[in-house]
């Protein structure tokens, strides 16, 4: 008969499948964000068709950035699962409040597509990016500082690369907020460059070639 794990001790499989479950519904919600009005308004429209899409053009420019956004962030989340042995009760509470700022994506995505020239709107936006990537940076310092319980064949140089690279997105956030302070149209668009960001990062990583299987 298999003993019971401690009290303080939580499967990653459960939270895992959440995870997986909660980005997957909001990567798939962001297309509700797009707003096209009702055939009635384009009645005596020339051309309906590009009327529409131009008038839907920010919409779609915030729902491609939160949906790269999103996917990176499920793909963080992924790589930190790949190493965990399982879970302890700060590191799920700090996943649950994440995952809480991961279904205000949609709602945020939506104010921003909205009203492209609402400064709160876009500042709104980049506060819900900035919190997820600090609470991604908090879980990553917690599981350093518990690394032989919860990460025990991960190297601390490990650790603290992804530690600064959690940092890319709260970067960006404070960027794309001062940047709508400026009342500067789609602040947004700053986080186009975190593809691009991340991809220097891997490929320039120093300590990829020691990863340690998983």
């Amino acid at each position: 008969m298999t003993a019971p794990l401690p009290y303080h001790i939580i499967p990653k499989e459960r939270i895992g499948n959440v995870i997986d479950a909660i980005y997957a519904f909001s990567m798939t919600l962001l297309v509700t964000t797009i707003s096209v009005p009702p055939k009635y308004d384009q009645v005596n429209v020339t051309e309906p068709v590009q009327a529409i899409l131009t008038s839907v053009l920010p919409d779609l420019l915030h729902y491609f950035i939160a949906f790269i956004i999103l996917a990176i962030f499920w793909y963080f989340e992924h790589q930190r699962f790949r190493h965990l042995i399982h879970l302890d009760r700060p590191l799920l509470c700090m996943n649950i409040t994440s995952l809480a700022f991961v279904c205000l994506i949609p709602f945020t995505t939506n104010v921003a597509g909205d009203y492209p020239f609402d400064t709160f709107g876009a500042m709104l936006f980049e506060a819900n990016i900035f919190i997820i990537g600090i609470i991604a940076f908090a879980q990553w310092r917690y599981i350093g500082t518990r690394r032989a319980d919860l990460v025990p064949d991960l190297d601390s140089v490990w650790i603290e690369r992804e530690v600064s690279w959690t940092l890319v997105f709260p970067l960006l956030a404070i960027i794309g907020i001062i940047i709508a302070v400026f009342q500067i149209y789609s602040s947004a668009e700053i986080f186009l460059l975190a593809p691009f960001i991340m991809a220097y990062l891997f490929w320039n990583d120093p300590v990829k070639t020691n990863k340690p299987d998983s």
